[in-house]
């Protein structure tokens, strides 16, 4: 990661879509995985 924000820009043309496209990771992978790791499951 190129950096920790909490407020990433989440644009087509943004850094963080374009570094997880370059992962493999599609933009809605990326939405998935941030959903998930947000949640409070304890």
């Amino acid at each position: 990661m190129l950096e920790i924000n909490t407020q990433p820009g989440m644009t087509a043309t943004s850094l963080t879509p374009e570094q997880a496209a370059f992962c493999g990771i599609s933009g809605e992978e990326l939405v998935n995985h941030l959903l998930e790791i947000a949640q409070c499951d304890e």
